[in-house]
């Protein structure tokens, strides 16, 4: 059994993470849609690189600090109201915590190799905690409550921002993006600035880097 590489027992009915103590040798693991609560029973996996733990019913982040070497950490659609017990994971390049609870990005000090992250659907109302992550080219905070467009003109390897189905009407704090000469494809579609008539000419203005607006490509 531990020679077992990728293991992938998704869509099933387990609820419990046990049983796996002699794959020591495995890299991938794929457990999304059970009906797993709690994140457990992991730490003989050291080999592991990506975990799928989505869709779900888990609530706490914990139990992961024996995983040193994940880069891909998939916790969408689960029950999770913080960002935490993450300090351990340096490696990681990719995080999905979309569809949660979560209220508040934090947690994210030592994930400076963090690539991608995933925050949509959420109740996050602003913009912050994102400080260390300067390694980002994908962030993705889609149909949450956030207002302002802030904390993150530090991010200038950023190429996919997605904040579309927010709350943000200030023109003032868009044009602030400016800085972000890699950016390519912006989503801000369904917020009360996309309300403006002239809405893809300012954001092509403000950003000649973009080749996507919303769905479209920019001529």
């Amino acid at each position: 059994m531990s020679f077992f590489r990728h293991l992938d027992v998704s869509y099933n009915r387990i609820d419990k993470i046990q049983g796996l103590d002699t794959l020591v040798n495995l890299k991938k693991l794929y457990l999304e849609a059970n009906r797993i609560q709690k994140i457990e029973n992991l730490s003989s996996l050291k080999k592991l690189t990506l975990l799928e733990l989505g869709d779900n019913r888990i609530r706490n982040i914990e139990n992961l600090d024996e995983l040193t070497n994940l880069t891909e950490l998939h916790l969408g659609k689960n029950k999770i109201h913080e960002m935490r017990n993450l300090d351990q994971l340096e490696k990681i390049t990719l995080l999905g915590l979309m569809s949660n609870r979560i209220t508040e990005i934090k947690g994210l000090e030592h994930l400076v190799n963090l690539e991608e992250l995933y925050l949509s659907d959420n109740g996050i109302t602003e913009i912050s905690g994102l400080t260390q992550c300067q390694k980002l080219t994908t962030l993705d905070l889609a149909s949450n409550k956030i207002q302002l467009v802030e904390n993150i003109h530090h991010l200038m390897e950023l190429s996919d921002l997605w904040l579309n189905n927010n709350k943000i009407e200030d023109w003032n704090c868009v044009e602030r993006l400016s800085v972000l000469i890699k950016l390519q494809t912006i989503y801000m579609e369904h917020n009360p600035v996309a309300a403006d008539v002239a809405y893809r000419r300012k954001l092509k203005l403000i950003l000649p880097s973009l080749v996507q607006i919303d769905a479209t490509l920019c001529r």
